[in-house]
């Protein structure tokens, strides 16, 4: 997968280009920092995330324009997509929709929380927030924490 060959905010970039060229919606991504990613399984998660609000915006948002940001924030990270759609009708946690329900399983993986809500102005903005308070520095094989998908 080319997130682990060249990053994540390669990937996103690359998101936000082909996504544009497909279907004709502007969609931007900012990350004006470098931001540390705790390891690959966690930046593939996050692209995953990425490319499933994207999709929701312009399939179910009928979204104009569509914005990805990556950012480090106080003690992690933060990935949001913000677009300028319709919203989503009621409370997204009553969404039968299993899109939602995949985001919040990937962000539960990687131990983030995801928010889905109404953006300033209009639309939906997707926000997952990772805190740094694990370790995963390359101090020891395994990186200190057990993959419950690896046997």
């Amino acid at each position: 997968m080319h997130v682990e060959a060249r990053g994540l905010s390669a990937a996103l970039e690359d998101l936000a280009a082909s996504t544009r060229e497909r279907s004709g919606i502007p969609v931007a991504f900012d990350c004006p920092e470098w931001v540390r990613m705790p390891d690959h399984a966690t930046a593939t998660q996050l692209f995953r995330i990425a490319q499933e609000a994207v999709s929701n915006a312009l399939r179910h948002g009928q979204a104009r324009h569509v914005r990805l940001a990556l950012r480090a924030a106080p003690g992690g990270l933060c990935l949001s997509i913000r677009d300028d759609g319709a919203g989503m009708p009621g409370r997204p946690a009553e969404g039968n929709g299993m899109g939602l329900r995949i985001m919040q399983y990937r962000a539960g993986l990687i131990g983030g929380v995801l928010q889905v809500g109404p953006a300033d102005g209009g639309g939906t903005v997707v926000t997952c927030t990772l805190p740094g308070g694990k370790s995963h520095d390359d101090e020891g094989p395994g990186g200190g924490g057990a993959d419950p998908d690896r046997g």
